[in-house]
């Protein structure tokens, strides 16, 4: 090393010997080198380290690789001249003499300032001699100390070239980007091939440059610093969490050592109470039966005394009695004992730590609860089950509680039981097919007390939700599709909803006729056009399956309509006038034909006539309401006859016929429906009275056979098995 600055006190009282150490040897640099990413090391250590590492050269303190050999790194000319500095420092704070740097035999009385060295009296004079060094600056020692503690001594160090020993670095190679001599740009650095400036000059725009960056850089420090003190607060976090939820769990496993204990000794007292229950039962077997036994033993050693010492007045004085008594002895009943319930522990459930005490059940003594009379179809109803012991006590049981049930197609399905772990158990039914359904609970292969259970189910349309629900329905029809028809008269529309009660559509017809469209009945030709008797315009509206209006017609004749319907045989179509108490026939093209019918209770007279209905063979049956009865007239409006009787009653207040393909008759009379043949006879009431049925209006035969009808006040359709 050629030359290093003089250095105040003050700014070396700033360095400390761990700035001038190795942070691999951690000793004073020797021979440092600085790495691309600004850390220095010595030359040395970093050819170990490197070795160590299996050839790649990373920091010791960043661990950036680094892809340049060590032989080309750079010296760290700023450390080395701090080390120059700080030795020389050294040197001059002892009470030591120094010795001469040169000789190396007399005490050194200057210091040379560029060098730097120390330099005895004899060889200052050859150090002023010598031609290369005339312009370095030689002071005495004291003059040194002197200046150099007023902090005076800020020449700049004179670095000399490492090619050229005797040349000072005083020249910036632009194109090579290394400080020259001036000898290196008369050799080496050689223009115009190189661009050589000032050092210092360029020093300076370095310094502005580095001034510059070192704002960013500070602010880059302050922002990592902010982040290490963020991640100093998420360590602090960290560790503060988890030794919270150290204490959750040692709380926790407190609360469970306590859970335990208390359900131990739950545990231990419920088998206590089933011994002592137990064996109370079996010590009053055994006194009852040490006392038979004390009877027998005591009788029978007074009869053996008696045969064999007692005469015949002895004997025969109690033969009576004594042949009595005996006869009973011997016919006394000598079952065993009957057998205790087992009671046993069985380890955890899902609700108990530890596990629950399980006993043998009575399914005698087994109850159900929440039995529905019906169920509706896709509704689900959750059963209660209770299991007893033979004393009716609730217990857990150790048997199975299994549960199935038949459909009315016969197939068995099983259903899942919900085990409450407390005895009791939750079973969910849901059927979707209507029928008679047989539910059938057992325990251990035995029936708990009346199952099966037969259990109805029923399908209503239209009872719940928003966009389906039916509101005041009337008339009914199934069109082609299974689909169920309905006049949904204060919804002013005509719903259709699938066979299994979904919403499909609904005709509206809004603002097209004078007042709101108010339907009362549907029926359906055969060229699937829908007629439908709109009460508030006294017309009928004919429309395609979609609900596009097709025509209208009979507003000069219709006042009061109630009942529509279409004769397979002549084709006409049938409005039934309530008020009026007659027939009208029109064609389906709109064209009037004529009424027939009036007012009265005899034959063809009639008093309120509702929704009506058509054979196979064109008969023509008319629900004749306040005369509580049915007329029937052939296609040619001839009458042909009535009936009224439902199975040993009279029928009230008919509202409603359906035919099936078998040309029976279903009426929907004041809340039932009844079944007849062809010619009114009484075959069948349809309903139950578990339906609830609410004013029954329109009725309806599906493509399946069960009857569907129009529960009215019930805001809804019941589809009934036939």
């Amino acid at each position: 090393m050629a030359g290093a600055p003089a250095t105040s006190n003050s700014f070396l009282g700033d360095i400390s010997e761990d700035f001038l150490s190795c942070s691999i040897c951690l000793e004073i640099y020797k021979n440092p080198k600085v790495l691309p990413c600004l850390h220095t090391f010595c030359q040395q250590c970093l050819v170990t380290f490197k070795a160590k590492s299996g050839g790649v050269l990373k920091c010791a303190t960043c661990r950036i690789q680094c892809d340049t050999p060590i032989q080309e790194l750079k010296s760290n000319f700023f450390l080395s001249s701090l080390l120059d500095t700080y030795q020389r420092q050294r040197q001059l704070s002892t009470d030591h003499p120094q010795e001469c740097e040169i000789c190396q035999e007399k005490t050194a009385t200057h210091m040379c300032v560029d060098c730097p060295q120390f330099n005895c009296d004899g060889c200052v004079t050859i150090h002023k001699r010598i031609l290369a060094l005339r312009s370095h600056e030689v002071l005495t020692l004291e003059k040194y100390k002197e200046i150099e503690s007023k902090s005076h001594l800020n020449e700049q160090s004179k670095v000399f070239c490492s090619v050229h020993k005797d040349s000072h670095l005083e020249f910036y190679c632009d194109t090579c980007q290394v400080p020259v001599c001036y000898k290196c740009t008369i050799v080496k650095h050689r223009v115009p091939e190189h661009r050589q400036r000032d050092l210092q000059q360029v020093v300076d725009e370095y310094k502005t440059q580095l001034r510059k960056i070192l704002g960013q850089l500070q602010v880059k420090e302050k922002q990592v610093e902010k982040l290490k003190s963020a991640a100093e607060s998420t360590r602090e976090g960290i560790l503060n969490h988890y030794e919270a939820e150290k204490v959750k769990v040692a709380t926790r496993a407190k609360e469970m050592i306590e859970r335990v204990k208390r359900e131990e000794k739950m545990l231990i007292e419920t088998l206590d109470e089933k011994a002592r229950m137990g064996l109370k039962d079996v010590e009053m077997s055994i006194n009852e039966r040490e006392f038979h036994h004390g009877n027998i033993v005591s009788t029978h050693h007074y009869l053996e005394t008696l045969v064999h010492h007692g005469n015949a007045v002895h004997l025969l004085s109690t033969r009576t009695e004594t042949m009595k008594h005996m006869k009973e002895m011997v016919a006394m009943e000598t079952k065993s004992l009957n057998r205790h319930d087992i009671t046993e522990f069985h380890p955890w459930r899902e609700h108990a730590m530890m596990g629950v005490i399980q006993s043998d059940v009575c399914p005698s003594k087994c109850t159900v609860e929440n039995i529905p009379k019906q169920l509706l179809k896709g509704v689900p109803v959750k059963l209660l089950i209770k299991t007893r012991d033979s004393k009716g006590n609730q217990v857990i049981p150790r048997q199975d509680v299994t549960v199935k049930t038949k459909n009315p197609d016969a197939s068995w399905e099983g259903i899942d039981v919900e085990d409450n772990n407390d005895g009791t158990f939750h079973v969910t039914i849901m059927k979707k097919m209507v029928g008679i359904h047989q539910v059938a609970m057992t325990i251990a292969n035995q029936h708990i007390p009346g199952s099966p259970f037969h259990i109805p189910v029923i399908q209503l349309v239209g009872k719940a939700g928003s966009e389906g629900q039916l509101s005041y329905p009337w008339g009914l029809t199934i069109n082609k599709h299974g689909d169920f028809v309905t006049a949904d008269r204060w919804n002013n529309r005509v719903t259709i909803h699938d066979s299994d009660g979904n919403y499909r559509q609904s005709f509206r017809f809004t603002d097209q006729f004078a007042k709101r469209f108010s339907p009362c009945d549907v029926a359906i030709s055969d060229d699937n056009e829908y007629f439908m008797l709109d009460d508030s315009n006294k017309q009928v509206v004919v429309s395609d399956e979609n609900g596009k209006l097709i025509r209208k017609f009979g507003s000069s004749e219709i006042d009061n309509p109630f009942g529509i319907a279409i004769n397979p045989v002549n084709k006409n179509v049938y409005v039934s006038e309530y008020d009026k108490d007659c027939i009208r026939k029109y064609t389906q093209s709109g064209v009037y034909i004529k009424s027939f019918g009036r007012s009265g209770k005899k034959q063809k007279e009639f008093h309120r006539p509702n929704m009506l209905a058509t054979n196979s063979k064109g008969l023509v049956y008319i629900p004749d309401m306040k005369n509580h009865r049915i007329q029937v007239f052939n296609s040619d409006d001839q009458f042909m006859f009535e009936f009224s009787s439902t199975g040993g009653s009279t029928m009230s207040h008919p509202r409603a016929v359906a035919i099936d393909k078998n040309d029976h008759v279903y009426v929907s009379s004041e809340h039932k429906v009844t079944k007849h043949d062809s010619n009114g006879g009484f075959i069948c009431r349809i309903d139950s009275e578990k339906d609830g049925l609410n004013s029954p209006h329109g009725v309806a035969v599906c493509h399946d056979g069960r009857i569907a009808v129009v529960d009215r006040d019930n805001q809804c359709i019941s589809v009934l098995e036939k």
